[in-house]
């Protein structure tokens, strides 16, 4: 009696041990982005002024438009010669006006860059923890889809860790990007769309669904590829018969609710906006390719020809690096987890059909939520692949910040193949963590290296920043492995034999 109390007391201990993880990485992500803000001077994109300078022009009572070059024309920095990001719709812009509009009006124009970034810095933090409640509402068990994994951690806290320690998200949220934004609404529609498949699409959910996919398509247009990936698993999961077999009319409602809402939310929120691309540009999505290739020296190829191109990849793949490791190394990050994670996905799901066909019942179940969810999801990132390439071949360059829109499902993959690493004992894990984490961090510590004496010159803070860009990375590093030490606090050890427990 006395020997289960004590097991008992250290199981407890472990769990509220971990308690900590997921604000840890909240706080790594904040200070990963924090160090960036620090370290690139104000303006130093063309792209960071265009966003600012779109903000400010909302603040004014005005939308940009692509030939009028922007209002904002520092002394320092870069100044695009064209307002290059004119055809993004505004919410973003709507939410950073406040903040940066007062600040230039008043003369403090360097003050609204760093507002700016700092409303970003913060969103990051956000984005973790929603990606780690997202990730719970997703796979609430202690691993994304296989019970057979011998320690039991909840991936939740597994994926927070990956989502802050990726690169670009540390790289946009240091600076006045939209892509933070993005990515924590796409998220968030994520966790939404995986609460109605497990738990059934309630009138609650189906008008958060709808309201959220709105929200996704106010910030950029290719959110398109998650709404309709998430609302149409969704719909799916509502329309499936239970395991009764009856049907329930209020459940078709809300179904039909869903599925007429987003288009008609989306259309009624920014729909304007994009007749008002349309009208100025010719497009919908309100794009100058004939302006970037005479003027950016893009050049068309055969789509074809950009799918087998082995540096598109490494470059498109390369969300975990800062830019001094090479592409190569950094898409192992992605790789290697992905393929431990398609190992050990097909194993569950297999399991899960012979479950679904083999008498667990008809419809929808815990098995066939899993499916469902992990099918958004990969086809989420699919087709975001997809796009890519063909933007690429129409000239545009391959970027790792695109991939920040499925982050959720992204990030998911990187956590299932850690996850993996239990199978070889309960240390693998957090020694694997460690040392996937420390990959970005040497490599964002060579950035700062490499950075700093380049930017010295440019602007009189840059001593004092990159000073405190070295405190906040340090910072970060302890959390990290606190972090990690936390994993591998004591914890139930999960049945090997069990398939598909959650």
């Amino acid at each position: 009696m006395e020997s289960t109390v004590a097991a008992v007391a250290v199981v407890l201990e472990g769990h509220v041990r971990r308690q900590v993880i997921v604000p840890l990485a909240v706080l790594v992500g904040v200070l990963a982005a924090l160090v960036q803000a620090l370290v690139v001077p104000p303006l130093h994109t063309g792209d960071e002024t265009a966003h600012l300078d779109y903000a400010y022009q909302v603040w004014t009572g005005h939308l940009p438009v692509f030939e009028a070059g922007t209002v904002l024309t520092p002394d320092v920095g870069s100044v695009p010669p064209v307002q290059w990001v004119a055809q993004h719709p505004p919410l973003y812009y709507v939410l950073l006006a406040p903040v940066v509009g007062p600040m230039v009006d008043g003369g403090h124009l360097i003050g609204a860059v760093y507002a700016a970034r700092l409303v970003n810095v913060l969103a990051v933090g956000l984005l973790v923890a929603v990606a780690a409640w997202a990730t719970r509402r997703a796979f609430p068990g202690r691993s994304p889809l296989s019970g057979a994994v011998t320690g039991g951690i909840p991936p939740a806290l597994v994926t927070a860790l990956v989502v802050t320690a990726t690169a670009w998200v540390a790289r946009v949220g240091g600076s006045a990007y939209n892509d933070v934004l993005a990515a924590l609404l796409t998220t968030w529609l994520f966790g939404l769309a995986a609460s109605a498949i497990r738990s059934g699409l309630t009138w609650p959910r189906t008008v958060l669904l709808v309201v959220v996919s709105a929200l996704c398509l106010g910030t950029r247009l290719h959110t398109m590829v998650m709404v309709g990936t998430m609302v149409g698993a969704v719909l799916i999961a509502a329309l499936l018969p239970d395991r009764s077999a009856v049907a329930h009319p209020r459940r078709a409602a809300r179904a039909w609710a869903l599925a007429l809402g987003v288009p008609l939310a989306v259309a009624a929120a920014t729909g304007w906006f994009w007749l008002r691309n349309f009208r100025l540009t010719g497009s919908v999505t309100g794009g100058h390719p004939d302006w970037a290739a005479d003027n950016l020296d893009r050049v068309a190829r055969p789509v074809g020809e950009v799918v087998l191109d082995p540096a598109v990849w490494a470059r498109l793949l390369a969300v975990f690096g800062h830019g001094p490791a090479p592409d190569a190394v950094v898409v192992l990050l992605l790789a290697v987890p992905a393929l431990l994670a398609v190992i050990g996905t097909a194993r569950a799901v297999i399991a899960a059909v012979r479950a679904v066909s083999g008498g667990a019942g008809p419809g929808i179940g815990p098995d066939t939520s899993r499916i469902l969810i992990v099918a958004a999801g990969g086809l989420a990132v699919a087709a975001t692949l997809a796009m890519q390439m063909m933007y690429t071949a129409g000239g545009g360059s391959p970027h790792p910040r695109y991939l920040l829109l499925v982050i959720a499902p992204l990030a998911l993959v990187v956590a299932r193949g850690l996850v993996e690493l239990e199978r070889f004992g309960p240390r693998a894990l957090p020694w694997g963590i460690a040392a996937w984490c420390a990959v970005p961090l040497v490599d964002q510590a060579l950035w700062i290296a490499v950075s700093a004496p380049r930017y010295a010159g440019t602007w009189p803070g840059a001593p004092l920043s990159v000073t405190g860009a070295w405190v906040a990375w340090g910072a970060a590093c302890v959390c990290v492995a606190v972090a990690v030490t936390r994993l591998a606090a004591p914890r139930v050890v999960a049945d090997p034999s069990a398939s598909l427990a959650a």
